[in-house]
């Protein structure tokens, strides 16, 4: 914010003038009289005007340069005086001086299908492009509460939830689809640890950064928490140190399924990282791996052991992931992972593949350490530089697992492929294609259980940069072709029990 002198004094001595002339005219004096003293005032004025010019430069001599805290804390911005300072130097200096941020993401929009109100099917398997049909939204709001030197305590809550798409009414509650939630509510802290005073030392219901393959919408790597304690981002040797203790109570249901009764199991998990591990130019490695145990009551291990409720097993998962990004823009994710018992379970759903300890907070089945394992690769390359092709690629297999179709002592093996072209019109337009497939065969009581499926979708999008998966906010235009082929694991089908669907429609998705 440049300070104008010359418009300073003129906005100053027209106040001053408007002033006196109106004391003037309010007294009974002579036009002389009234001359005479609008010159004294004036000839006053302007000497305090010279005055107040002079210790302006003065003080704008004396100050010295305002550090403004940058999107990078690492590198500072430097602003050589106030009279230099911006509009946005000020806002930047206010916020952080203030502390409070809020953050948040959602996507939303509207589909009709060929055959009714439209259906999702296998988004886990076949991609989220083009078939989803709700609103979800995630809030964050953050308040630093402490700083002082290396110091800092900063507070954080997070809500997230899903807004129903079909009726008008958007009440919360628990028998809709309209849901809220808190994920977050923790005291995160830096510079309190004398070991790692760089690390980000946190305290309540918080966990540490899922992994995600974002074209499939599935965690390949989270601790759901309920509350824990947690340090990330230690720098030791040359990567980072990420470890959390975290709570996940689970409810274990009954064995006889008429039975609709669970018992709640107390479980801990603890997750360890260790991440940006350089390689070569471009490229970094991450190492990560949890452990899940189950704390159980004599109650719970009476009512596991004569039969009445599933038994809680622990299990383990463990897993590497190697980034590189291109020289010319994208970048490629290539993951492999292995897990046992429930977790291991997870990996082989055809619909959401999260590697989680529980089934949206349930436990089923009895697990008897079987394994599963797959690599995943996802990532977006400019194959020219008006064409960008975004993928998803997963091979998965399992023995003597658990599966939540087909049952205890399941094998299974899958394929997931989906690939994403598109021409560049300019950084605000794409149009192409998403096209998705998979195949997979479970194997279980001496039966073989086949399923299979397709996605085609052609879209136009207006963004706000060339990148696939990274560039936000979007508008999506598209119409997608949906298939099974075999639905022998999940009996899906579409309305009218139908096994295709076509569906057009319009979504956004943000994040700030």
């Amino acid at each position: 914010m440049n300070i104008n002198i010359p418009v300073l004094c003129s906005v100053t001595l027209s106040a001053c003038y408007l002033l006196v002339a109106n004391t003037l005219y309010a007294a009974p004096l002579t036009l002389e009289e009234r001359v005479a003293l609008l010159e004294n005032n004036l000839s006053s004025n302007m000497k305090e005007l010279d005055a107040t010019k002079a210790q302006l430069k003065k003080y704008e001599s004396l100050m010295p340069p305002l550090e403004v805290i940058s999107a990078n804390p690492a590198t500072p911005e430097k602003v050589d005086s106030a009279s230099s300072m911006t509009l946005a130097d000020i806002s930047k200096y206010v916020k952080d001086d203030i502390g409070f941020n809020y953050s948040g993401y959602f996507r939303s929009g509207y589909a009709v299908g060929n055959r009714g109100s439209a259906k999702s099917y296998a988004i886990g398997s076949l991609g989220r492009f083009g078939q989803e049909n709700s609103s979800w939204y995630d809030l964050e709001f953050s308040q630093r509460v402490y700083r002082d030197g290396n110091k800092m305590a900063k507070a954080v809550v997070m809500l997230d939830g899903n807004v129903d798409g079909q009726y008008s009414a958007g009440w919360f509650d628990s028998t809709s689809d309209n849901l809220l939630q808190f994920s977050d509510i923790y005291l995160t802290t830096r510079g309190f640890l004398p070991f790692a005073p760089e690390a980000d030392f946190w305290v309540g219901k918080h966990t540490l950064p899922k992994f995600e393959i974002q074209m499939l919408d599935f965690k390949y790597h989270k601790s759901d928490s309920a509350a824990g304690i947690g340090l990330e981002n230690w720098q030791l040797g040359p990567g980072k140190v990420n470890v959390a203790l975290v709570r996940e109570d689970l409810d274990a249901h009954a064995v006889d399924s008429s039975v609709s009764q669970t018992q709640q199991i107390n479980t801990n998990t603890l997750d360890a990282r260790y991440t940006a591990i350089p390689l070569w130019d471009r490229a970094t490695l991450d190492l990560f791996g949890r452990y899940s145990a189950a704390n159980k009551t004599d109650l719970n291990k009476h009512n596991e052991n004569n039969g009445t409720y599933y038994s809680v097993k622990d299990a383990w998962h463990a897993g590497a992931r190697l980034t590189q990004n291109w020289q010319n823009g994208g970048f490629t994710y290539v993951t492999a992972q292995m897990a046992n018992n429930s977790i291991a379970s997870g990996m082989g759903l055809v619909t959401d593949s999260s590697a989680l300890y529980g089934y949206n907070g349930q436990y089923y089945g009895e697990h008897t350490n079987g394994t599963a394992w797959r690599f995943l690769s996802e990532g977006e390359n400019y194959l020219l530089p008006n064409v960008i092709m975004a993928h998803a690629l997963v091979y998965a297999a399992g023995n003597d697992i658990y599966d939540y179709y087909t049952g205890a002592h399941t094998d299974f093996n899958s394929v997931r492929a989906v690939v994403r072209p598109a021409y560049i019109w300019d950084t605000f337009n794409q149009t192409g294609v998403e096209l998705g497939w998979f195949d997979q065969r479970n194997k279980a009581g001496g039966e073989t259980y086949h399923e299979s499926g397709l996605k085609t979708t052609l879209f136009h999008t207006f963004k706000v940069g060339t990148s696939m998966l990274t560039s936000r906010p979007e508008i999506r235009f598209f119409a997608t072709y949906l298939k099974t082929f075999d639905n022998e694991i999940t009996q899906f089908t579409f309305n009218d029990d139908k096994k295709d669907q076509f569906t057009v429609g319009a979504q956004a998705e943000v994040w700030w």
